[in-house]
Formats: structure tokens, C-alpha cells, sequence
């Protein structure tokens, strides 16, 4: 059984069996914040987080999630802590950043990992439609930049900023608002890499490509259909793929990277097609 194919608490128990390659304490000391934890790939992140050794802040808008992820953390000996918050309002962000400051004696990583789309063609994008990711994929994860790196800056400690973004270099045919977000959060991270260097702050991206997780709901059967031939490998990615390489980005191993894009996506990005809202018959020759 793969993650992707588990639920509920099916999911928890292959993350915490699951093969992994790093040592069972890399992360031994270290606490982590981790936005979008209560489902898909937030949550095998923070599970392998966890198990590593990382003490994990689970946070998102649905706290009955959150909490049902600490419960069977804690009941597994593993330390984590949850706070609810909407990533799109500054406000509630500064308030993790103070519950943080109070409550804990450092912050060693934060992984941007909340964000949503909807398949749609652009011409019919509503207002609303556009703003809402905009907002959540783009401006959601600048605040949890901005406060992250002034907590930091005031503490006089170095940082770590793992961004999860998305393949950017052929387009996103049907999510184009997404793209347009994560190509800003892209060249945010590559300009932040450079201006937030004096602080000791290193920032990073992650780019999966098909990845088989709970995300695929929002797209129709015929379109998941045609995921796993979007690349040459002819396959989907797994969240556990996604999830080993942020602790890879956490540990000491990529001590000398910043500003750049790990992209996970089976070759995607050179060869394939991925048509998230079907493929329109024009193409079709």
C-alpha cells in the first residue's frame, strides 16, 4: 500500500512504517512549522517530520484535522503542537509568529506547504476565483516569509524556508492562476535567497509535478486519468517523494543551497502533456 492509496488512519500507520533513508534522529532537536499539516502532502511531511525527530507546529484552517494528526503523533511518542490559523490574513499569521515566540525556544524551519487551486480554462476565471488563490498561493506564503524571517532577524538566529510551489516551465494548462502564484513565490524565494542572506536565512523550493495524493480530488476522472503519462517515466510521484526531499532540504546535507528549485515531476517538464481541465479538441490532431 502506498500513501496515496491509504486513508485515514491507514495513511498515518504507512508513514510511520515506511522505508526511509535518513537516520531515525536527523531532526532531533529541531521544530518545524508546517502550514496546509491536516492533509495530502502537509501531513506525510509532518508524519516523516515527526518521526525523525522534529518537533512539528501543525497548522491550517481546519483544526479538527490538526488535532487528529497530534493525537496519533503523540500516542506514537512523537512531539507536535497545532495552531488554526487562514494564511491569507497577515494578522493571524503575526499571531502564530507571537504564539511561537512565547510558547517555544526556537523555530528552525518553516515549510509554506498551504495552497488550493480549481482545474478551470482562464477566459472563465471569476474575480473571486483568481483572488482566492492568488491570495492563498501568493500572498499566504509571503506572510509566513516576511514574519518568519523578521522572527529570526529579531532573535539573531538562522532560518530555514522550504516554499512548496509547482512546475512552472512549460506553463500550467487549466490552473493557470496557480502558476501565476508559484512563479511569484519562485522569484520571491530566489530574491529573498540574496536579500535575506545576511541573516543566515536560507530559502528553497519545491516543485512536484503528478504526485498522487488527496489533492487529485479537485480534478475530474478524465483528467487524473491521463496523469502518470504527463512524463517519460510514465508514472505519478508519491507524497513520501515530496516529503523526503523537505527533510533533505531541513538537514545540514543542503547546507550550501538557497534561492533554488527542487523539481520532482518525472521529467514532466521535458516532455509530456498535462491537461488539468481535459484536453480541448483543438489539440487533438
Amino acid at each position: 500500500m502506498t500513501a496515496e492509496n491509504a486513508s485515514g488512519n491507514d495513511l498515518l500507520t504507512h508513514c510511520f512504517q515506511n522505508k526511509t533513508i535518513f537516520n531515525e534522529q536527523l531532526l532531533a532537536g529541531k521544530t518545524a512549522v508546517i502550514s496546509g499539516a491536516g492533509g495530502g502532502i502537509g501531513k506525510v511531511i509532518s508524519c516523516l517530520y515527526a518521526r525523525l525527530g522534529a518537533t512539528v507546529i501543525l497548522c491550517g484552517r481546519n483544526r479538527a484535522k490538526l488535532q487528529n494528526l497530534s493525537t496519533a503523533l503523540t500516542q506514537q511518542g512523537f512531539k507536535s503542537d497545532i495552531y488554526s490559523l487562514n494564511i491569507r490574513e497577515p494578522l493571524q499569521v503575526e499571531g502564530l509568529f507571537h504564539y511561537l515566540s512565547e510558547e517555544f525556544d526556537g523555530l528552525d524551519v518553516l515549510i509554506n506547504n498551504a495552497g488550493g487551486q480549481f482545474p478551470q480554462p482562464a477566459i472563465d476565471f471569476s474575480y473571486k476565483g483568481w483572488q482566492a488563490v492568488i491570495d492563498t498561493n501568493l500572498n499566504g506564503t509571503w506572510y509566513m516569509m516576511q514574519n518568519a524571517a523578521r522572527y529570526w532577524r529579531d532573535l539573531d538566529r538562522p532560518g530555514n524556508i522550504i516554499n512548496m510551489v509547482t512546475v512552472i516551465d512549460r506553463g500550467m494548462l487549466g490552473v493557470s492562476h496557480t502558476c501565476a502564484a508559484r512563479a511569484g513565490v519562485i522569484y520571491l524565494s530566489k530574491s529573498m535567497a540574496v536579500e535575506w542572506a545576511p541573516y543566515n536565512i536560507r530559502i528553497n523550493c519545491v516543485a512536484p509535478g503528478a504526485i498522487e495524493s488527496s489533492g487529485l480530488s479537485a480534478y475530474s476522472d478524465e483528467a487524473r486519468a491521463t496523469f502518470a503519462y504527463s512524463n517519460p517515466m510514465k508514472t505519478m510521484g508519491e507524497t513520501w517523494d515530496i516529503a523526503e526531499c523537505c527533510v533533505y532540504l531541513a538537514s545540514d546535507a543542503s547546507k550550501f543551497m538557497t534561492g533554488d528549485v527542487m523539481v520532482l515531476d518525472g521529467g514532466g517538464r521535458l516532455w509530456g502533456e498535462l491537461w488539468t481541465a481535459g484536453k480541448p479538441d483543438y489539440f487533438n490532431v
